[in-house]
């Protein structure tokens, strides 16, 4: 009886014990799972030095039945009394919490060595995303353990019948069997019967001990190892492979005149500037959006408002940097300047000028510039066309680059694009000047950056049966500093109608200044309007025509005299147009005027829209696209014409930068001539003189 107590009081304490550590085990290890995946690593050393600790020292002694020896046999003394048990329990939580602090320090120490790589990426320009290769190393894991599984196969089950019809005793087996270690994590532990073996039960001859030597050599035979709990999951199927092409073709034949140098600079002009970040703007941390070769962190998709890929929380300034990285995958690249057709400049001028905006010191703002043009001149590529075939992108409004030079005027940005060297090169801005010869506009970057054809092709797939319950939108803020801006009108027909829907942008804990508030909104609605604001353009106009909404502008300098590379000169077909004066003078009823417009009209200007998406996207400038032509590449044939253009004109001794008036630029440009037109109060001031029209 003493014995039995003994045994039932000591196997229930270990197992007990047992039990606690498991739970301990289990809790440690999940914490660290949720905090950093990199911990896993020293989880799983861990809990191997426990379970090693485990068997050795509280490994519950075995009850062995054999035939040669009487179970009472079992020497008793070496099983600890109950205060030595518990004793022995406090110790090893004593070394379980120790290995709690040894698993703490190491997961701080990785965590410091987690944010010192993503410190590193910043210098790499983060061409890759670390969230992407965490996911796809646990994509890779999971994969493997399910081949794994799938190889093993499933465990043979026991047979019930064939231990019935043996005879054999449950309760006598379980005590007579050797327990086994667990080898490897997962396999369930043998459950043992509540009721203790009765010892005294067993005879002591040696005919019933036999007999029941046989029995456990029978019942050895029969039994299999238990069943899993369950069988384990399958694996996942792997995400989508986006298909990315990055061969150049570079064909001889096809590169004929379309040979592009870029130009050799120093770091201080681009890259530096991207390592230091922070200084880039003060408001907000740039570091975020230089991720992905500039195009930033990918955005989540909870809402559905996008596709599967390429959408990401772009910076409206950081085209010098994207159009960089697509000028690295031009397919006619050289590094023979004398081939090439044109020179890139890869100046950021746009990220330079933006660290000094609010800067009192001019000389301060126009420096790099400065230095710019003097590193040129020195080069041999300058004096073969005195720059005429050198091309810059500049990532802001051209204002930002022609200070004026009225004293009257505000002090703001740098006179670079006033520069006499600059003014011989073609500068590519997202809002160029109607009086001026030099400068281009190209696209805003927008979210949408596709990797292939196939992406864009889904998107205005989607676009096309996409439904829209209002008959137009506006997103946008007053101008309470200019009273005759006609914004507060916009806002004000927007507000009283019930076919408009608005997003107020007062501030910036809006929903403006969230993706997927502003494309859900452009994706509801048939018309976008698009107003002027500080300037001519808005980056909102090709957000709403990515997402199938209908432009309507208000000023001709808002679209139509801008990017004449991108958009068709029918205007008509593919916007709406509303004169701000008639909004001004409270002529019209914008709701009116496209309550008037048939419903056949509206589905072919759509469709307009939609046709116009691939060129006014960039593509991820880490592939290429394979049939279509996006805003880079438009933008690179519109360059490479105009300087064969100026080149002929030169060896004619002519120059279409002159023999006009330049602030006529706009009209030379949309017209081919200089006549009267219907736009000319829209362009009847200069910038010198502030005269905007009052927008």
């Amino acid at each position: 009886m003493i014995n039995s107590r003994v045994k039932k009081s000591t196997m229930g304490l270990r197992r007990s014990k047992f039990w606690v550590i498991v739970l301990s085990l289990f809790t440690i290890w999940s914490v660290l799972i949720c905090l950093n995946y990199s911990s896993l690593i020293s989880s799983v050393s861990s809990l191997a030095r426990l379970y090693v600790y485990y068997v050795d020292y509280v490994q519950p002694v075995q009850i062995i039945s054999n035939p040669n020896y009487n179970t009472t046999s079992i020497n008793i003394a070496t099983m600890k009394n109950d205060d030595n048990a518990v004793r022995e329990g406090d110790k090893i939580q004593e070394d379980v919490g120790d290995v709690e602090g040894n698993v703490d320090k190491k997961t701080e120490e990785k965590e410091k060595k987690s944010k010192e790589m993503e410190d590193d990426e910043i210098d790499k320009l983060l061409d890759v995303n670390i969230h992407d290769l965490i996911e796809k190393t646990n994509h890779d894991h999971d994969h493997d353990q399910g081949l794994k599984s799938v190889k093993e196969g499933p465990r043979d089950q026991p047979n019930e019948e064939n231990t019935k019809a043996k005879g054999i005793s449950t309760e006598n087996t379980q005590h007579s069997l050797v327990p086994k270690k667990r080898k490897r994590k997962g396999k369930p532990k043998r459950r043992k019967s509540k009721n203790m073996p009765n010892t005294q039960g067993i005879s002591d001859s040696n005919s019933n001990q036999e007999s029941s030597g046989n029995k456990v050599g029978e019942e050895s035979a029969y039994l299999s190892p238990p069943p899993p709990t369950s069988p384990p999951p399958p694996s996942p199927p792997p995400p989508p492979q986006r298909k990315c092409v990055t061969e150049r073709t570079n064909d001889e034949k096809s590169c004929t005149n379309r040979y592009i140098y870029i130009q050799t600079l120093p770091r201080r002009f681009n890259m530096d500037l991207l390592r230091d970040c922070k200084s880039l703007d003060l408001w907000m941390d740039m570091c975020h959006y230089i991720r992905n070769s500039g195009l930033g962190p990918n955005l989540p998709n909870m809402d559905r408002v996008f596709s599967d890929n390429g959408w990401f929380a772009t910076n409206q300034f950081l085209l010098e940097v994207i159009f960089h990285n697509r000028m690295k995958q031009y397919d006619c690249l050289t590094n023979d300047s004398s081939k090439a057709s044109a020179i890139f400049v890869p100046f950021y001028t746009g990220l330079d000028v933006a660290r000094h905006l609010w800067n009192t010191d001019s000389n301060v703002r126009d420096s790099s510039g400065l230095e710019l043009v003097k590193l040129l001149k020195r080069k041999p590529e300058w004096t073969k066309w005195w720059g005429r075939d050198h091309f810059f992108v500049a990532g802001r409004i051209t204002w930002d680059f022609r200070r004026s030079s009225n004293t009257k005027d505000p002090d703001w940005g740098t006179r670079f694009l006033y520069l006499p060297e600059v003014r011989n090169m073609t500068g590519l801005v997202i809002e160029s000047s109607p009086w001026n010869n030099n400068d281009f506009g190209i696209p805003y970057p927008t979210y949408f950056h596709p990797a292939n054809d196939d992406d864009v092709f889904q998107w205005q797939s989607r676009m096309r049966k996409q439904s829209r319950s209002s008959l137009f939108c506006f997103a946008g803020a007053p101008r309470p500093d200019r009273p005759d801006s006609i914004r507060n009108q916009l806002i004000n027909q927007c507000d009283s109608s019930k076919k408009c829907m608005m997003i107020h942008c007062n501030n910036w804990k809006n929903k403006c200044h969230k993706p997927a508030e502003l494309m859900k909104m452009f994706q509801s609605a048939d018309f976008c309007l698009q107003p002027p604001g500080d300037s001519y353009t808005r980056r909102s106009t090709f957000d709403s025509i990515l997402a199938g909404c209908i432009p309507v502008f208000f000023h001709p300098g808002s679209a139509y005299i801008q990017y004449l590379w991108h958009f068709p000169r029918e205007f008509t077909k593919y916007s709406v147009f509303i004169s701000m004066y008639d909004i001004r003078d409270k002529n019209v009823s914008i709701q009116s005027v496209l309550e008037r417009i048939p419903a056949k009209k509206i589905v072919e200007m759509r469709e307009e829209i939609i046709k116009l998406i691939p060129k006014i996207v960039y593509a991820d400038p880490r592939c290429r696209l394979e049939t279509l032509k996006d805003a880079f590449d438009v933008t690179i044939s519109g360059v490479l014409d105009r300087v064969q253009k100026i080149k002929e004109d030169m060896m004619q001794s002519k120059d279409d930068s002159f023999g006009y008036d330049e602030r006529q630029s706009w009209k030379f440009r949309w017209l081919g001539k200089l006549v009267q037109h219907e736009w000319d109060p829209y362009f009847s001031g200069s910038f010198d003189t502030r005269n905007f029209t009052n927008f």
